[in-house]
């Protein structure tokens, strides 16, 4: 991985999360692009990478929106372990899949953030829950995600072969 490119993505995204799109959005419904990063890290760079990008954004969310420990982290810890493993059969000209996964994920998500939060004592309905996320969620995340992902291929490092030199002239 690059790591320039890889902080400066990392400091875009948490602005963007953080100070951006509270503002353009109400602050309750918007994208959750932390969420869609760790995601397509672990997606594109396996389990070890992933698994550390879901524990860093898991927990750098939970910090910033001010909620109890593990909200985000449990969910984000599931969720990119088994984008990890599914990672595996994807491949970079396979973006309709891309797509597809993220929204799969997303709604994985919604369920396990409603079950934390459930089993921490909240007293939410789960048809609510979803009823009032599902929609705008997957539709931002449909949208985001190429963008998303084009900006995750690029953190691979893509060492290009130019031959041997001495015959170019």
């Amino acid at each position: 991985m690059r790591r320039v490119y890889t902080f400066i993505t990392a400091v875009i995204v948490f602005l963007l999360q953080s100070v951006v799109l509270p503002r353009i959005f109400n602050g309750v419904e918007q994208p959750n692009l932390i969420f869609i990063v760790v995601v397509l890290v672990a997606l594109r760079f396996g389990q070890r990478i992933g698994i550390g990008a879901a524990l860093i954004g898991g927990f750098v969310q939970d910090v910033v929106i001010g909620n109890f420990f593990g909200i985000h982290i449990v969910p984000y810890l599931v969720l990119a372990f088994a984008a990890s493993y599914v990672g595996r059969v994807v491949e970079d000209g396979q973006r309709l899949l891309v797509i597809l996964l993220l929204l799969v994920a997303t709604e994985l998500n919604l369920i396990l953030t409603y079950a934390v939060l459930a089993l921490s004592g909240q007293f939410i309905s789960l048809p609510a829950y979803l009823a009032q996320y599902s929609i705008p969620l997957l539709l931002y995340h449909g949208i985001l995600a190429l963008p998303a992902d084009k900006a995750v291929r690029k953190m691979r490092n893509e060492e290009t072969y130019l031959g041997f030199t001495g015959y170019y002239g």
